[in-house]
């Protein structure tokens, strides 16, 4: 019944979800943490913009005695909201990190609006003032077609109105460098129009379409950041290098099957985790004492762990895993150098074998209790011919251990009496 054992281990489905939900507890508190920082470093951003545009607007006031009014209503909104941002909340959860980050989005939102709102001002104020202050001042995404010369048909031309219209809705969203970047591009081609008839082809070819890619950025831009966050974590819990992955359409699926594929080898390597420690504690509960273990890695790249658990003085039981799940059990005697057991340690070692049964039976209880059920592969029976010596130098042992004496059978046949009685 007990000569060497191989049986794959595997979670039950209610042990798995625990995992499950364990590991997405953890990583969702990672990924909203990296969330929570990304979002006060741009409250914080806004409130240095909000910063500056009011010091614009207190510069234009004093110059020209008008948006007195304006300037101290935008003010008292900045330090309202700086108020609100500098709140500390106690974060000692999921779900209050996820509150706190859905206050400080709000914030933000907040923060942004003021923000546009003022520079609107700016923008008014300067324009009643008639003054040339657009070198100092943010003038929006208004497009100066100067290409066109001093032609007072460009102003009120549709295709003008249209476009300068559509840019409006990108002046609201805070872009990434690269969409600045297309914006900058953009703005130099329509200085560079000639030709008041290609407006609604500049219009419908490059306006609207940069517009979209701008809006797609902004509805999407918090799911990419999340499946960044996400994919980086389980990267790391891999231990695969991370690729680089631009803000794209395509990139947010090339990010979801990639989270997909290492979520399932995460999983796997919990569950393998867990099916060891889960062994550990059950050996250990039921008194073996580990005494040694190794690592082994195949030149196939499989990996195993060795635990060396004592059963008596000079005998251990070898338990070995595989990063497939396979554990294999085999009970031998210590020794210090690689061997091969006599005749008379091999029948001694098989009366061992007939002891350590009833202890197998008692380790499958136990396992189960813990959510490990055994799919048993081979279980074959004790034999002389199994009987093996373990070399201790193999292993890292925790504490001076004794070689195999045959004196100490006496022992070991008392203990195997008094389980069967």
């Amino acid at each position: 019944m007990s000569g060497p054992k191989t049986a794959r281990y595997v979670l039950t489905e209610a042990q798995r979800r625990r995992i499950e939900e364990r590991e997405r507890i953890i990583r969702e508190t990672k990924i909203e943490r990296d969330k929570q920082n990304d979002l006060q470093k741009r409250c914080s951003g806004q409130l240095s913009e909000i910063a500056s545009v009011i010091e614009d607007l207190r510069r234009l006031c004093m110059e020209s005695d008008m948006g007195i009014e304006e300037l101290q209503i935008l003010e008292t909104k900045k330090s309202e909201l700086a108020k609100l941002f500098s709140v500390t909340n106690a974060l000692d959860s999921l779900e209050s990190l996820k509150k706190d980050n859905r206050r400080l989005e709000t914030i933000w939102g907040q923060m942004q609006e003021l923000n546009i709102n003022g520079r609107n001002i700016v923008r008014k104020i300067a324009a009643d003032y008639q003054q040339e202050l657009s070198t100092d001042i943010s003038i929006g995404f208004d497009l100066t077609f100067a290409g066109l010369g001093k032609n007072r048909k460009v102003k009120d031309n549709p295709f003008v109105v249209k476009i300068n219209e559509a840019l409006k809705k990108v002046e609201v969203i805070e872009l990434i460098p690269e969409l600045e970047e297309k914006y900058s591009l953009l703005k130099k081609r329509a200085d560079e129009i000639k030709n008041i008839d290609f407006l609604e082809n500049f219009c419908s070819m490059q306006v609207y379409p940069f517009v979209h890619e701008c809006e797609f950025y902004r509805d999407h831009i918090s799911e990419f950041k999340e499946l960044v966050s996400h994919y980086s974590y389980l990267a790391a819990e891999t231990g695969e290098a991370a690729k680089y992955f631009a803000f794209s359409e395509e990139n947010i699926g090339m990010l979801q099957s990639e989270i997909s594929r290492l979520h399932q080898i995460v999983m796997c390597q919990k569950e393998q985790e867990y099916i060891s420690t889960a062994v550990d504690e059950a050996m250990i509960e039921m008194g073996y004492e580990l005494i040694g273990e190794k690592s082994v890695t195949k030149k196939s790249g499989k990996k195993f762990r060795n635990g060396l658990y004592m059963l008596e003085e000079g005998t251990a039981v070898n338990v070995t895993f595989s990063d497939s799940g396979q554990i294999s059990m085999e009970l031998g005697a210590l020794d210090t150098k690689d061997r091969i057991p006599t005749e008379a340690e091999a029948i001694d070692l098989a009366d061992d074998m007939y002891a350590f049964c009833s202890d197998y039976a008692a380790l499958e209880k136990k396992l189960a209790e813990k959510g490990v059920m055994m799919n048993r592969i081979s279980s074959l029976p004790p034999s002389a011919e199994y009987a093996q010596i373990f070399n201790t130098s193999d292993y890292e042992l925790k504490r001076p251990v004794e070689t195999y004496k045959k004196e100490k059978k006496k022992a070991v046949a008392e203990k195997q009496l008094h389980k069967e009685g």
